[in-house]
């Protein structure tokens, strides 16, 4: 099991963000978190990835609970969890190899960290090149990574998880700023590669026509709590239209 959740929730201070949230995640799922602006989709990501951990309930990733590591541990539980944020967090000034690179820099000591930065050796240029080429973009390994298009910086982000080696991948709105074409491929490769490297892939979207469209597993968010736990093909309009409608109760 990748992530195992029972009753979470978490607060900031006096506000509610998550309540009551159960769920099992299998290892090399593919899981769209779907629903609306503020329902919790980014809170429960950053719980999933040990950013935080929760006020209320457990989170179980990996078989590992990690409210109860050390500091060590913990790091080699994070090193095992590969984030896309929704502004993919690249260094923009830089050959796209270093942030490729940079995938790998939880994993490494201060003097190594140091030598890739200066001078990677053949076989880790080898692989980020490799991996870019998987990704559509080969030919641009030395290119700067703020002279490539939205589309071609998404793919570098989706190269540096995946050089991270990583059990678990998790996407925050990977797809929010880009053009509907250029969505679709982003939504297309993370499932390709993630089914490839039998990797559990996590993506926070809002456009539910994507996620339907790609994802086999759907889970829908209302104000905190889980509204839908459903395989795609059982998912109804209903339940759909009930998520995304406007709250009156206030």
């Amino acid at each position: 099991m990748s992530v195992h959740l029972k009753q979470l929730g978490h607060r900031y201070g006096e506000h509610r963000a998550l309540h009551d949230i159960s769920l099992d995640i299998k290892a090399g799922e593919q899981v769209a978190l779907i629903g609306p602006s503020g329902c919790g989709k980014t809170t429960l990501l950053r719980l999933i990835g040990t950013q935080m951990i929760p006020t209320e309930g457990s989170v179980e990733v990996l078989s590992q609970h990690p409210a109860e590591l050390n500091t060590h541990t913990l790091r080699q539980l994070r090193h095992q969890i590969a984030t896309i944020p929704q502004h993919l967090g690249l260094v923009p000034n830089v050959r796209v190899i270093r942030n490729v690179l940079n995938g790998g820099l939880g994993k490494l000591g201060l003097m190594d960290t140091v030598r890739q930065s200066l001078t990677p050796s053949r076989q880790e240029r080898q692989m980020a090149h490799e991996l870019l080429d998987r990704a559509g973009i080969g030919e641009k390994l030395y290119d700067r990574t703020d002279s490539l298009s939205g589309g071609q910086q998404q793919r570098v982000a989706v190269a540096r998880a995946l050089y991270q080696k990583p059990s678990i991948i998790l996407a925050d709105e990977p797809v929010s700023a880009v053009d509907p074409m250029r969505a679709r491929d982003m939504i297309r490769l993370l499932i390709d590669l993630s089914k490839q490297e039998e990797i559990t892939l996590i993506v926070s979207i809002h456009n539910l026509e994507l996620a339907r469209e790609f994802f086999p597993r759907l889970i829908g968010l209302r104000a905190g709590q889980l509204a839908f736990d459903s395989a795609v093909s059982e998912l109804s309009d209903e339940q759909c239209r009930a998520l995304y409608q406007l709250d009156h109760d206030a």
